[in-house]
This record gives C-alpha cells, sequence and structure tokens, in this order.
C-alpha cells in the first residue's frame, strides 16, 4: 500500500511539475508563427493618396524600418518558433507548416481568380474559401482579406483610437496561457458617436476604459489608424465572438477585437513599439489562443456587407421621429462647417506655397463637398424605403406597422440595406427566427393547407429543396438541435458544423 500511495505522490508530482498548456521548459510558448508584412530590407511599396494600412505617407515612411522587427521581437520573446516574411512574397501554403499566421499587410491578390467572382462581390481574393489556418489580422488587413470569402470582420470604419471599452475581461485571451492580464480600467468621457445610435441611449457620459496603445490617430496625425467591424448580428452563431468595442464614431456593437471561425480581427493599429505593456501581453495570449481554431473554418458567411439586419431595423424605426431629424440637420450642418473651415485652411497654405501633409492632400479634393439639408420628406423617404407609399410622413404609424410586424422581417442578403415585412410568415403567424415557424409549414404540408406558401416559406428560410412533407421532416428532425438562424448567411437557418 505505502509503494502504491508512494507512486501516486510521484505521478502527481511530475504532473505538477510538466509546462503549462503547451509552454517549453525555456519559458517559451510552443507555438510555429508566421508573421506577414513589410521587410524593411526590401523597397517600399508604392504608395499612393493613402500609405497601406490607412497611415499618412511621413507616419507609413517613419515606421517602414521598425514595424516588422518589432514584432518579431516581440513573437520571438514568446514563442518558440517565429518566421517573419514580407507580404509581397506570401501564397496561401506558405502558412501551411506554421500554428499562426499574423497578417499585418496584405500580400498580392490570388493569380488566375474567377472574373465573374470578382464581379460579383466587387473585390479580388487574397485568400481560398477554404483558407483553415488560425490568423490574426491587424486593423484593415482584416477587411481587406477576409470581405472576399465572406467574413464578418468587414470595413465598418476605419477610425479605431487607442483605447478598447465594453470589454468581456472574462474572455480568455486575458488569462493565459502566456500571461494573466487584469485590465487598467480608467474612466473617460464616451465617445460622441455612440449616443446618434439607439444602442448608446442608456450608455453613461463616461465608461471604463482599456488603453491598447499609448497614441491613436486622434492624437497623432501619423499613427496607424484602427479598424472596427460591424457588431450587427455578429456573435449570433457559434463560430463568431466579441471581445470588445473601442473608441471610434460608430455604435457601441462596433468590433475592435472579435473573432469569426478562425480569424481574429485586432482592430489596433499600432506594432508593439506602441502597445502598453498589458496589451502586448493580450496580443500574445491571443495569438497562443488562435491555435485551437485550426480547421474551424465559419460556418457563417456573410458576403454583402451592405446588407439590413433587424439592428438596423430597429435604428430605422426609432430614427422615424422629429427628435432625430432635427439632430441629423445639426449633424449636416456641423460637416458641411467643419469641412468649409479646412478647406479655407489648406487653400490658405497653398496659397502660401507651403507643403501640404500627405492627408491634406488626400482630403482636399474631398472638402469642396457640401451635403445638402434634409427635409422632413426625404428623411422619412431615407429611412421607410418602399413603404413610404404606404405611410408617406406619418412617422408614429410606420413605427406601430413596423413594431406590431417586427418578428415577420425579412432582410434580403443580396439587397443594399433592403428590409420588408414577410406576408407569408405574417399569415402563418410565427416568427421567422423560430423552428416553430418551420414545424407549422410541415404541418400545413401535411394538412394540404396552402401548400404553395408552406413551401416558398420553408426553401426561403433553409435554403434546402425538398418538395414532400416527409422529407421536410425527416431533414428538421436529423438537424433540429444543430439548427440556429443566422441573418448574415442568407437570412435563414443553419446547421451548426461544430462539435
Amino acid at each position: 500500500m505505502y509503494t502504491r500511495f508512494l507512486c501516486l505522490l510521484l505521478l502527481m508530482g511530475s504532473l505538477f511539475t510538466i509546462p503549462a498548456m503547451g509552454q517549453s521548459g525555456k519559458g517559451k510558448y510552443r507555438l510555429k508563427v508566421l508573421y506577414v508584412g513589410y521587410d524593411p530590407s526590401r523597397p517600399l511599396p508604392e504608395i499612393g493618396r493613402m500609405a497601406p494600412g490607412g497611415m499618412s505617407k511621413e507616419g507609413f515612411t517613419a515606421e517602414y524600418p521598425v514595424r516588422m522587427p518589432a514584432f518579431k521581437a516581440l513573437l520571438g520573446e514568446n514563442f518558440t518558433e517565429v518566421t517573419a516574411m514580407d507580404c509581397r512574397d506570401w501564397k496561401p501554403d506558405t502558412s501551411e507548416p506554421f500554428d499562426v499566421t499574423i497578417f499585418d499587410f496584405k500580400p498580392n491578390p490570388l493569380p488566375q481568380q474567377d472574373t465573374a467572382r470578382i464581379k460579383q462581390h466587387h473585390r479580388p481574393a487574397f485568400l481560398p474559401n477554404n483558407f483553415s489556418k488560425p490568423t490574426v489580422f491587424i486593423a484593415n488587413t482584416a477587411p481587406e482579406m477576409g470581405e472576399a470569402i465572406g467574413l464578418k470582420l468587414d470595413w465598418l470604419c476605419l477610425c479605431l483610437d487607442a483605447d478598447a471599452h465594453h470589454i468581456n475581461t472574462k474572455h480568455p485571451i486575458f488569462k493565459g496561457p502566456l500571461n494573466k492580464v487584469s485590465p487598467t480600467l480608467k474612466t473617460k468621457a464616451t465617445p460622441e458617436g455612440i449616443f446618434h445610435y439607439t444602442t448608446g441611449k442608456s450608455v453613461p457620459k463616461q465608461i471604463p476604459m482599456w488603453t491598447v496603445q499609448e497614441e491613436g490617430y486622434l492624437t497623432d496625425k501619423d499613427a496607424r489608424i484602427g479598424l472596427v467591424a460591424r457588431g450587427n448580428r455578429f456573435a449570433e452563431g457559434p463560430d463568431a465572438e466579441v471581445i470588445s468595442s473601442g473608441v471610434c464614431t460608430k455604435d457601441v456593437q462596433a468590433v475592435a477585437l472579435g473573432r469569426h471561425g478562425n480569424f481574429f480581427l485586432w482592430g489596433f493599429g499600432s506594432s508593439p513599439l506602441k502597445m502598453t505593456e498589458e496589451a502586448k501581453k493580450v496580443f500574445i495570449n491571443t495569438v497562443a489562443y488562435m491555435k485551437q481554431f485550426n480547421g474551424k473554418t465559419p460556418i457563417t458567411r456573410k458576403y454583402n456587407d451592405r446588407m439590413a439586419t433587424t439592428d438596423n431595423v430597429r435604428e430605422i424605426i426609432a430614427n422615424a421621429t422629429k427628435e432625430s431629424f432635427e439632430e441629423s440637420v445639426e449633424e449636416i450642418k456641423k460637416f458641411n462647417e467643419h469641412n468649409r473651415k479646412e478647406k479655407t485652411r489648406i487653400d490658405a497654405k497653398v496659397a502660401a506655397g507651403e507643403k501640404l501633409t500627405s492627408q491634406e492632400e488626400t482630403m482636399l479634393p474631398y472638402l469642396g463637398y457640401v451635403q445638402e439639408l434634409p427635409t422632413w420628406e426625404s428623411h422619412m423617404k431615407s429611412l421607410t424605403g418602399k413603404y413610404y407609399e404606404k405611410f408617406g410622413n406619418d412617422a408614429a404609424a410606420f413605427q406601430q406597422y413596423m413594431n406590431t410586424n417586427f418578428d415577420y422581417i425579412y432582410c434580403d442578403p443580396k439587397a443594399f440595406f433592403s428590409y420588408e415585412i414577410d406576408e407569408d410568415v405574417a399569415t402563418i403567424g410565427v416568427p421567422n427566427h423560430s423552428l416553430k415557424l418551420l414545424d407549422a409549414c410541415i404541418s400545413m404540408l401535411e394538412r394540404k393547407v396552402r401548400e404553395d406558401m408552406a413551401l416558398r416559406v420553408l426553401k426561403r428560410y433553409t435554403g434546402e429543396n425538398f418538395t414532400a412533407a416527409a422529407e421536410w421532416k425527416s431533414w428538421l428532425a436529423k438537424h433540429r438541435k444543430k439548427l440556429f438562424f443566422s441573418e448574415t448567411n442568407g437570412y435563414r437557418f443553419v446547421i451548426n458544423t461544430y462539435n
């Protein structure tokens, strides 16, 4: 008995001395990381009106020699194998031997692309649709590379500054595996843009924030601007999660840190040279966190970032008021006045023979634009769309109708912010996001009641093409527990293919 007890103690002792979570005895986490950026030993890329990453020409040129070395040094301190390469040399199979790939700047587009596909999606592809390697995108590389393959890491706004807010501090990237971080939160003024959305009505004037980088584009004109993705229905399925928003001009749901399948958006634009110490640790944790998503490609795909969602419709309903109309008029007046002042200032510099910054050169062609002030009629037309004929300027009647029928809203996934009440579903009287709708339609087929309507609804909200009630019943029984509703992936029920 004593011998067995001693063996058990020795075994327990050996378990406790094994480095945790794949970490090596030398304190580095066992991970093969590929960093893809600009190699400073190579010539600068050609710079147009705006430098890569939304930077000024001056900022990009100054940072060019030090950005890649800074990332390589930080990664090399924490991971066992780190390779840095020029983005102009990267190809999809380059990432195969690595656990995680970090894209700081986009590579060249894929060769021999289907021109019909490019025409359909209005953008070239940088990744194959089935790219399954764990990936971290820095700032705008996420939409530049991800929108063509249907990632939710889209381009809402290149306007993210230095601080994060509304943070899930319990998320694993704050817990390890290399560093446990308790983010230092400081109360700061809430970004003004948040209050222009209904989602921001209950947000206090001051909120806790976490500083991710020491400076952002609002305080340093040469800093790389960060990016936020649309938060509308972002986490509607098991393949996506939101970790934080950040200081920007958009709504409180804007995603600064988030994941979709095997792709992670690190929306902040700074290199490690300007990251805070806490942010460096969280970034390293993020890289390690993504390893587990190898092969976990997104279940849902969002190929149209201009589609409406029910979140947009809620905003539309809420903005059908005189108060909202007057607020939008004042905002446009401010915009026009700001443009006028900037144009006067820059014109004066030109007249004096002073050299303009690259940012001023970029802005100048747009500063002469004066946005027309809306009328109440044009305001209502822009909000209500096809329903203007029905309700005209009667905002209260429009709001009542939409709120009464909200469960039956259908947003066309292929259209430009188009929405309508699905009259078929309204007739059936069951919300279209509920599996009970499918049950009701199958029952209609079995009872031979309005079979055409039942089939239209079943096909629209599943993407399947069965005709007989027995086929639909069998399909639903097989997948019921794995079905979830995705607005962004075709506005239909989707099967969760994750285990």
